[in-house]
């Protein structure tokens, strides 16, 4: 009979054999056994704390230079530098030889007036009774009559003054406008306006103007607006000039 007792792998011990004494047990190790199913994998432990900055490396070698670019848009004109001193003055040169003198071209003009009053209605012309002298053929003028004729093209001058006052039934403040017309069209920048606001008041008026005619015959007048007006004492000059 065999009396020995088999132990858990490791273990050994004694039993009681009988009351007198004990019995020696030895416990063999047993084969071991295959490897058991690996478990399932724990949760990560929390992060470490952040090792120290390594030393900084080496650079590296430099790249090969990259493509041109595109242009980019000019920029904006920077200012005016200032201005460079003023050179030295050059020589005079030769004089030449004096020109022949020219022929001077006979003066072309025409004065009128007229010396009554007239009353001139709302937007008619101011009448000159009078032609006081006439020089060429440029521009004419026939007694009692508003219109200056102008027969030749080029460049002319005409210059009036004569005095206005609002008639005894004029309804005050009332403005009066005398402005020169070409052809029945007004030219502008020669106007003369004055706005009557007493009765018996009178206003010296005048204006002037250089002109150009490239059609003939042209008609020049001198137009009144604005009312019904009384003229006196009215004179007009025109020149060729050009």
């Amino acid at each position: 009979m065999d009396d020995r007792i088999f132990f858990p792998d490791g273990m050994c011990g004694c039993i009681p054999c009988c009351p007198q004494g004990s019995m020696q047990v030895t416990v063999l190790r047993g084969t071991m056994g295959p490897r058991g199913e690996t478990g399932p994998q724990g949760p990560a432990g929390q992060t470490g704390p952040q090792g120290p900055t390594g030393a900084q490396g080496a650079t590296g070698a430099t790249g090969p230079q990259g493509e041109q670019g595109i242009q980019g848009i000019q920029g904006v004109t920077g200012p005016t530098g200032p201005q460079g001193a003023t050179g030295a003055t050059g020589a005079t040169g030769a004089t030449g030889p004096q020109g022949a003198t020219g022929a001077s071209a006979p003066l072309e003009s025409m004065t009128a007036y007229s010396t009554p009053s007239q009353q001139v209605p709302d937007n008619a012309a101011v009448v000159f009774d009078r032609t006081a002298l006439q020089n060429g053929t440029a521009v004419s003028h026939a007694d009692n009559s508003a219109q200056f004729t102008i027969d030749q093209p080029g460049t002319y001058f005409a210059a009036y003054n004569g005095t206005a006052a609002p008639p005894a039934n004029a309804q005050l403040p009332v403005s009066n406008l005398l402005q020169f017309s070409l052809n029945g069209t007004a030219l502008n920048g020669a106007a003369t306006q004055h706005v009557f606001t007493t009765a018996n008041e009178t206003s010296a008026q005048s204006a002037s103007i250089i002109f150009t005619v490239t059609s003939t015959p042209a008609t020049l007048e001198l137009v009144s607006s604005g009312g019904t007006f009384n003229y006196t004492g009215v004179t007009m000059n025109l020149f060729k000039i050009g």
